[in-house]
C-alpha cells in the first residue's frame, strides 16, 4: 500500500508512541500489517454488537443514503447533512492540514477536507467501501489509541463516532495530543439524555465538561438530538 509522503513522518506506534520504520515500531519491535490494502494499526477494542454490525459489508453500501438524511432527521430538521459539512470546513479548513477524519466510515468529511486528510476507522468493511468511492488515505485504527505523533494535524474531526467509543475520555485526550496547538476540533454526536443501547450519550454539559479538562476551548451547538461541536486546543 502507497500512502503519500506527507503523512508517513506522522505515524506512531499506537502502543508505545515511537516511530515507525517501515510499518514496524522503532522502539518495542511490533510490525503492523496490512490487512488488503489498508495499514492495520487497530490496539483497542470497540462495542461488541457495534462491531458486529460496522463489519457487515451490506452496513457500509448503504451507509452514505442513512448519512445524508440522518442529520436532518435526528437534528429535527433545523440542519442538514450539506450545512454540517460546510460548518465542518468553515471550521478546520483555516488552521491548515494535514487533517485527521476519526471514525471516517466511508469517507464523507475526509473528502471534504482535501487532499491532505487521513481516514481512520476500524472497520475493513468500511474503509473498503470509502477508497472506492472517495479515494484518498485510510488507515485501520481506534480513536483510543491514535496511530500518530503528538502535534501532527493542524485539525481533527471526529463524527458519530463519538457515539460508539468505549472510552470517550481517552479519545479526547487523544485528539488532543495530536493537534498541533491552537490546532482545532469538529465534533458531531447524539446527545443525552444518558446511554442507549451501548452507545455514549452524553448531556451538554457533561461533554463540554470532558473536553474542556483534557485541554480544548469548547462551544457545543445543538439541533434537535444532535450536538455540534467546535473546540481549539488550548495553549497552556
Amino acid at each position: 500500500m502507497a500512502l503519500p509522503p506527507w503523512l508517513l513522518p506522522l505515524l506512531a506506534c499506537p502502543r508505545c508512541g515511537a516511530g515507525l520504520e517501515g510499518f514496524s515500531c522503532s522502539r518495542c519491535g511490533v510490525r503492523y500489517p496490512l490487512r488488503g490494502p489498508f495499514l492495520d494499526l487497530r490496539t483497542g477494542k470497540e462495542q461488541p454488537l457495534l462491531a458486529l454490525v460496522n463489519h457487515f459489508p451490506l452496513t457500509a453500501w448503504g451507509y452514505d443514503a442513512w448519512r445524508r438524511r440522518s442529520t436532518a432527521l435526528l437534528s429535527g430538521g433545523t440542519l442538514t447533512f450539506s450545512e454540517e459539512r460546510a460548518l465542518l470546513c468553515s471550521w478546520l479548513l483555516p488552521r491548515g492540514g494535514p487533517f485527521l477524519d476519526v471514525g471516517t466510515g466511508t469517507g464523507v468529511y475526509r473528502e471534504a477536507l482535501g487532499e491532505r486528510a487521513v481516514g481512520l476507522d476500524p472497520s475493513p468493511a468500511f474503509l473498503k467501501v470509502a477508497a472506492r468511492r472517495r479515494p484518498g488515505p485510510y488507515l485501520l485504527g481506534h480513536g483510543e489509541a491514535l496511530p500518530f505523533r503528538e502535534g501532527s494535524f493542524g485539525g481533527v474531526a471526529i463524527g458519530p463516532t463519538w457515539n460508539e467509543f468505549q472510552d470517550p475520555r481517552r479519545a479526547a485526550l487523544e485528539a488532543r495530543r495530536v493537534l498541533r496547538e491552537g490546532g482545532r476540533l469538529f465534533g458531531m454526536l447524539l446527545l443525552g439524555p444518558g446511554a442507549s443501547l451501548g452507545l455514549y450519550r452524553p448531556g451538554e454539559e457533561a461533554f463540554v465538561n470532558l473536553l474542556e479538562v483534557v485541554g480544548f476551548r469548547t462551544e457545543l451547538r445543538r439541533y434537535g438530538k444532535l450536538g455540534l461541536v467546535f473546540a481549539e486546543a488550548a495553549v497552556p
